[in-house]
């Protein structure tokens, strides 16, 4: 009896996990965060393996003294292994610091939450002699799947611009 509930528990992780590679397909998925901003990652697959490639993060940041609002956008090369559930991530450098967690709904759309961290020059002086950290609160985003552009056909050896 001992193994018949071995083998039937075995069988539903591995429908589980199978299901939840299937959650994600190659593409871009981009959205708004619960302010409005964009946000966008893409998805990539090696060999069966599915990864957060670039993002694309736009955030406005509170500042304090003086009080103001910063906003700005960061795009970045992720490079996570996509992980079944809550995929943590983080990007940085000198100048931001963006970190959050999304999941996949289905293969057509990611939720998740964000904040950001920035640092501006006080303004005043010229030039600035002092910076300041800005924040963004952390908030809820969507990104729904974006289809590829269809493009028309042309006649092979046909040059074509795009703009």
């Amino acid at each position: 009896m001992n193994r018949i509930a071995i083998l039937g528990f075995s069988a539903l992780i591995s429908i589980a996990l199978i299901a939840a590679a299937q959650a994600q397909k190659v593409g871009t998925y981009s959205g708004t965060a619960a302010d409005g901003t964009f946000i966008s990652f893409s998805v990539t697959e090696s060999g069966g393996i599915f990864s957060f490639a670039n993002g694309d993060v736009n955030f406005q940041a509170q500042c304090t003294h003086p009080s103001r609002v910063a906003s700005e956008g960061w795009g970045f090369f992720l490079g996570q292994q996509i992980v079944p559930g809550t995929n943590d991530f983080h990007s940085g450098n000198d100048y931001y610091d963006t970190r959050g967690s999304m999941h996949f709904v289905n293969n057509k759309v990611i939720k998740g939450t964000i904040t950001s961290v920035t640092a501006v020059f006080v303004p005043g002086a010229d030039p600035p002699k002092n910076a300041q950290f800005c924040k963004s609160a952390k908030q809820t985003f969507t990104l729904n799947f974006q289809t590829a552009p269809t493009l028309a056909p042309v006649r092979p050896g046909t040059a074509v611009a795009h703009h």
